[in-house]
């Protein structure tokens, strides 16, 4: 009863997997077929593109090695046997095209703008050479292969004891990179870029204005140290985009783009700060405060004598 139930439950989701548009599918033979008998179910909008492109030609392969091969010649055996075995080697490495041209649909491409080839062209670069598999592209880059009508393409099948059906039915399409999505700036991380922003503003005014060396000399260390501040601030929210193996940014990628505007914002803020509170104590460093004033005076006392006299004044 279990056996059936999951049997009918398989018809089911491969049912609504071929009602899939087909911009939607890996391929498009069998659809994701692979997916459904792996994973009994549908892939996601977010399933990791390198494993679904895995799970697809792992099962395309187990389906090639199991097809009858009675009609085949000898030489023909032996020529597919190898195709399997290549084909296993390519898709257990991993590295595929992507589809750049293409956004919001699968597409075939049998070799993107990295030199990245795909599952068929590869077969064909590793027994008739590289040549042939660049002069199929340059007509057919985004082309199924059964839209193809590439004469070198059916010879090529028929030698190598596959039919131009099988040889689509290896065909993934490969999903587009696409645009990250820029990711917004934290508040916490904007209002300390504000506040110390502001602040260190106020403090390269003050060095450039302030004609109170003894004053300017105390703002100029508190500028040396709210300056280094905000270039920590910078450095440490610097962040890396979320990319693929592939260089794109498919199916979840993330661009800091903003944030990393803003840090490199305050690493030049508070280099400039640094800087001109530095320059500001060295030009002050000899310079005497002129804020208090002794003064030693005499004055007429009583008998006509002379009296000395101290007088101290400080200037705000």
């Amino acid at each position: 009863m279990k056996q059936a139930f999951q049997t009918i439950l398989l018809l089911v989701v491969a049912t609504i997997g071929f009602a899939q548009t087909p911009q939607q599918r890996i391929n498009a033979i069998i659809g994701d077929e692979s997916f459904i008998a792996q994973f009994n179910a549908l892939p996601a909008e977010n399933t990791d593109e390198r494993l679904r492109i895995q799970t697809h030609l792992s099962y395309v392969e187990y389906l090639l090695r199991n097809a009858s091969v009675s009609h085949l010649t000898e030489q023909q055996r032996q020529n597919r046997q190898q195709v399997l075995e290549l084909l296993n080697e390519y898709w257990t490495a991993g590295i595929f095209p992507s589809n750049y041209d293409y956004p919001g649909e699968r597409r075939p491409c049998f070799i993107d703008r990295n030199g990245n080839i795909c599952a068929v062209g590869y077969l064909i670069e590793m027994t008739a050479g590289r040549t042939v598999a660049e002069s199929i592209n340059e007509r057919h880059q985004y082309d199924y292969i059964m839209d193809m009508n590439e004469e070198a393409a059916v010879a090529w099948a028929s030698e190598h004891g596959l039919t131009v059906e099988e040889c689509a039915m290896i065909q993934p399409a490969y999903g587009n990179p696409g645009n990250s999505t820029d990711q917004p700036i934290k508040s916490s991380y904007g209002i300390s870029s504000g506040v110390l922003g502001g602040f260190n503003t106020a403090v390269m005014i003050n060095n450039f204005a302030n004609r109170n060396p003894s004053r300017g000399r105390t703002v100029s260390y508190v500028g040396l140290a709210s300056g280094a501040a905000q270039i920590i601030l910078g450095i440490s929210n610097i962040r890396k985009d979320e990319v693929n193996e592939f260089g794109g940014f498919y199916p979840n990628g993330k661009s800091y783009k903003t944030q990393n505007n803003l840090s490199y914002l305050n690493i030049a803020a508070g280099s400039a700060t640094v800087i001109t509170s530095a320059l500001n104590l060295y030009i002050n460093k000899n310079v005497k405060d002129k804020r208090n004033a002794f003064n030693l005076y005499s004055y007429p006392g009583m008998n006509q004598q002379l009296n000395l006299g101290l007088s101290f004044v400080r200037s705000l």
